[in-house]
């Protein structure tokens, strides 16, 4: 508020005034977190039919809070879910601009204080609190639980505009209208609307769904085998004699069964005289069918957080194709992850910039999760090896970041180019002159190739595969059809790179260079 005193843009702060958690007092709080109270001893098949419908119709409270039991207590959920959301938030994030004007360069400093001195707690557990990691962590519930609701306490001052995140359990919000609305208590049958200011809400497809029914499976399951296990874990004993039941030799065997066993136990009188005690062992062995239903259940809850059970499947099926194709599926998962979190806290960083600079500023840089690309790193180290080792000019640190690298120390030894450089020959000399030009051409295609891998890295991951492709074809090309290859990439652009104007025209100039290099370096 101070921050604004007296500057003609005052105005463009009043939608975001400073604000107060949402659970003020303590005594409130201890009241909400009395409704956690464990729900599996009641839980059934019945009973989560019933709740996963409700949660379908709106009704999320039921199904929140059930699964919030259920990831705490079972032992594979407990494992996978936390290594799922713990993945995306150790990435590296960095502001990007999407530009290179001075005021993108502004927008991006804005951004890039703001995101480094946030606040993320849970609203019903303060001492749960921490900084960027903290906030994707808790966004992460929602690949669990479909949603994952922040409230925002903004904190403008004079020296820039605060925030905490407070994240807000699902179990206070209903969706019956299509929106998330708040649920003061939690026992509120309709709730209050969420303003887009004071409210971040990430949404993700619910692994929880599925992994409920298979916890209800798993647990009948296991509760089955240790009744099993209790009833027919120790054999029972049976006595065989011929002689009759209160006779002396009767009343003899019966006292033996007693003395060897305390439960389990038999006497069969007026047998053949055999007069012999045997152990009576339940069937089953291997047969049973309760450690085959687990072991799959727990495979595919593997599976449902994780992207692949690799750890079995692969060895089951070969580290060949079906390795691949699951690694693929990781990747896939990843990447999408990364853009979901980073478009969610794109929509809080137009509020931002529109507090620092007027509200009808449009955010010229935005955050991004970095997802390593191992085709795209591949060929980039490519190209830096040969323009390196023919002199080309790299500035060290693009390389750095983008192979997420530390700078060296002081007096660490530094890798070398792999061969020196050859010193220019006479130039008057006839014979070297054709030499002279094939180390300019190689140099031209190596500076062309290091200028490709920036626009490559500023591309979009969906894009990228398809532009790396078209770029080889070009670079395929002889002198007499380079004109034609490239004329063909530049149609062959995706549509929304097509649309963006530095993009395109960065573009053009980078093949438009190396054409006009490529023909007059051909010429004899």
């Amino acid at each position: 508020w101070a921050r604004c005193a007296g500057q003609p843009h005052r105005a463009r702060c009043r939608h975001l005034k400073p604000g107060s958690s949402i659970f003020s007092a303590a005594a409130h709080r201890e009241q909400v977190r009395r409704l956690r109270n464990s729900m599996l001893r009641s839980l059934s098949p019945e009973t989560l039919g019933f709740a996963l419908d409700a949660f379908d119709a709106g009704n999320l409270s039921r199904a929140a809070l059930l699964w919030h039991s259920i990831s705490l207590r079972d032992d594979v959920i407990a494992s996978v879910k936390p290594k799922r959301e713990k993945a995306v938030a150790r990435r590296d994030w960095q502001v990007l601009t999407v530009n290179e004007s001075s005021t993108a360069k502004a927008h991006q400093q804005t951004l890039d204080e703001f995101w480094n001195n946030i606040t993320a707690v849970d609203a019903l557990n303060r001492n749960d609190r921490g900084g960027m990691a903290k906030l994707i962590r808790q966004m992460m519930q929602a690949v669990s639980y479909k949603y994952a609701a922040h409230h925002l306490v903004w904190q403008p001052s004079r020296g820039g505009l605060g925030c905490t995140f407070e994240f807000v359990p699902l179990w206070f919000f209903e969706n019956r209208t299509g929106e998330l609305r708040f649920l003061q208590t939690g026992t509120e049958t309709a709730g209050t609307e969420m303003p887009p200011d004071e409210w971040m809400v990430t949404c993700a497809d619910p692994a929880m769904i599925a992994g409920s029914i298979g916890y209800v499976c798993k647990r009948n399951a296991l509760t089955d085998w240790v009744v099993f296990s209790e009833k027919f874990g120790i054999p029972g004993l049976l006595g065989r004699t011929s002689q009759a039941q209160d006779s002396e030799g009767g009343r003899a065997m019966q006292q033996a069964v007693e003395t060897f066993s305390s439960d389990w136990e038999a006497v069969l009188f007026g047998d053949d005289g055999t007069g012999k005690l045997e152990l009576i062992q339940a069937a089953g062995g291997n047969t049973l069918p309760f450690p085959a239903l687990i072991d799959r259940v727990d495979r595919r809850l593997a599976a449902l957080w994780r992207g692949a059970d690799l750890s079995s499947m692969s060895s089951s099926m070969g580290q060949g194709q079906c390795a691949g194709l699951q690694r693929d599926e990781i990747d896939l998962i990843k990447a999408d992850e990364a853009l979901m979190i980073s478009e969610t806290l794109n929509e809080s960083e137009r509020r931002v910039i529109a507090w620092h600079y007027g509200p009808k500023v449009k955010p010229l840089a935005y955050l991004r999760l970095n997802v390593p690309q191992r085709e795209d790193l591949r060929l980039l180290l490519d190209a830096v090896e040969k323009i390196v080792n023919h002199g080309g000019e790299i500035a060290v640190q693009d390389i750095m970041e983008r192979f997420n690298l530390e700078p060296a120390k002081p007096g660490a030894q530094l890798l070398q180019p792999s061969a020196a450089r050859t010193p220019p020959a006479d130039p008057a000399d006839p014979d070297d002159m054709a030499e002279i030009n094939a180390a300019s051409r190689a140099r031209a295609e190596e500076l062309f190739l290091a200028r490709a891998a920036r626009l490559l890295a500023s591309a979009g991951a969906d894009d990228r595969a398809e532009l790396v492709e078209d770029l080889r074809a070009v670079l395929n090309a002889d002198d007499d059809h380079i004109a034609e290859a490239t004329t063909q990439f530049l149609g062959r652009l995706p549509e929304h790179i097509s649309q963006d104007a530095g993009q395109r025209k960065a573009w053009e100039t980078l093949l438009a260079s190396s054409l006009v290099n490529g023909l007059a370096l051909a010429k004899p």
